[in-house]
């Protein structure tokens, strides 16, 4: 037996350090490039569904995220992975054997996922991609808005709301009647500039269940169990006679209200409770990035900020029109 291999039966690697990953892309997701190392074609695969269609708006250093994946249980995931994050460091468990790590002062991420998690390309994307990756990105250029967003005429309208506040409802229905699309629930202002200008994912709409009584296009759309747990809709705006952006500066910020209010109007709403709303957004990670985020929220304080109070779709966007159009 020769020495070398004596000293790998001393020294063996029972934490995978050296495991092969030999299968690697460059995606830009939300326009930012993200370099993915792995040794499955479902996690090539499962990225390109989800990524493949953002063109570049950065040509910054690559973040890197690595997916390892082994043999293992096939029982499915819990509902929901916990997340912990220190400082410059955050996991998000899953189960034993499917997990993952993140390095923010490094843009180094990596997960461990098992065979049968793997072929599962939406519980990958969700679970693992978006949690994972997109998260280096967010902790390195952007400040995470949940908002729809939606522009006409060249002006951006971010709205925000409580769940049920209908975001992605009023988004939608805004594209159907001319509007650009941009996103229906999750935008994110682009901390590398002195202007408000947001992206989002365009290429997806996610819908709860009930949509499909308020637009006739969708009645043949069956509800799906997102991996989230969640009931709804989800389609490719490619599917859908809808314009869209990747992105587009932020003129007016408006928080829905939907009551039974009759007629929509719409009045100033306050700068400070504006800004302590977007600091709920900013919960882990070194304090020099959440300091950059806070900064980069301020910068949309130069925004128009508004609060819609509405009852019916056609109603929020005539207003909502008459908002962008006269500027106030």
């Amino acid at each position: 037996m020769t020495e070398k291999n004596l000293l790998e039966m001393v020294l063996p690697d029972p934490v995978l350090s050296a495991f092969e990953l030999p299968l690697r892309a460059v995606f830009h997701p939300y326009g930012f490039p993200l370099e993915l190392a792995t040794n499955s074609p479902h996690v090539i695969a499962a990225a390109e569904e989800g990524w493949r269609r953002f063109q570049p708006h950065s040509h910054a250093p690559a973040a890197r995220f690595e997916v390892g994946v082994v043999p293992g249980s096939n029982d499915p995931l819990p509902p929901q992975s916990a997340f912990r994050s220190r400082e410059n460091l955050m996991i998000a468990v899953a189960d034993a054997e499917n997990f993952l790590a993140l390095d923010f002062n490094r843009d180094f991420g990596h997960a461990w996922i098992t065979e049968s998690v793997a072929a599962d390309h939406t519980l990958v994307r969700y679970r693992f991609l978006t949690a994972g990756a997109l998260t280096l990105l967010e902790k390195r250029h952007f400040a995470a808005l949940h908002c729809g967003l939606v522009m006409r005429s060249g002006r951006g309208v971010a709205l925000f709301g409580d769940s049920l506040a209908g975001k992605s409802t009023l988004s939608y229905a805004c594209a159907r009647a001319g509007w650009t699309f941009v996103c229906d629930d999750g935008a994110f202002l682009v901390r590398g500039g002195s202007d408000r200008y947001a992206v989002g994912d365009p290429f997806a709409l996610r819908l709860r269940e009930d949509a499909r009584t308020l637009f006739p296009e969708l009645e043949g759309r069956m509800p799906v169990v997102r991996p989230n747990g969640k009931v709804g809709i989800e389609i490719f705006t490619s599917e859908l006679p809808v314009q869209i952006a990747q992105g587009c500066s932020i003129d007016h910020i408006v928080f829905l209200n939907r009551t039974d209010c009759g007629s929509a109007g719409i009045s100033r709403y306050s700068r400070d409770s504006t800004l302590d709303w977007f600091g709920r957004y900013v919960t882990f990670g070194p304090a020099e990035l959440c300091t950059a985020q806070l900064r980069s929220y301020q910068r949309l304080l130069t925004a128009g900020i508004w609060e819609l109070r509405y009852s019916a779709l056609d109603d929020a966007i005539a207003r909502l029109e008459q908002l962008v159009d006269s500027g106030g």
